[in-house]
């Protein structure tokens, strides 16, 4: 059974938020999105993919390439500030995953 199947709820808010996202940034309507709106969507996000992950104990495939290098460095460095991390600790994490998903890939 897909996720999809399992959470057919979840699956449609996810087609319709994605949809409403993209009509917003078609209709170059994006500065008028609140901040706030944004902030929750990516806290909840956030906190989904990192539940996800660690109750499958393995990393998920790479996110969409669609998301350019800048992008993904601006959520990044959002999420390293939110909690006073700096590079260094980025380092320590970083090494953890890739240690976990190594490990993941052995027979």
């Amino acid at each position: 059974m897909s996720a999809s199947e399992a959470n057919p709820r979840l699956d449609d808010l996810t087609r319709a938020v994605h949809e409403r996202i993209a009509a917003t940034a078609e209709a170059g309507q994006i500065g008028r999105v609140p901040p706030e709106d944004v902030t929750a969507l990516l806290t909840e996000a956030v906190r989904l993919y990192a539940a996800v992950t660690e109750e499958i104990e393995r990393e998920f495939p790479p996110i969409d390439a669609s998301i350019s290098t800048t992008e993904a460095m601006v959520v990044a460095c959002a999420l390293l500030r939110a909690h006073r991390l700096n590079p260094f600790d980025l380092a320590l994490w970083f090494s953890r995953t890739a240690r976990r998903s190594s490990t993941d890939a052995q027979p």
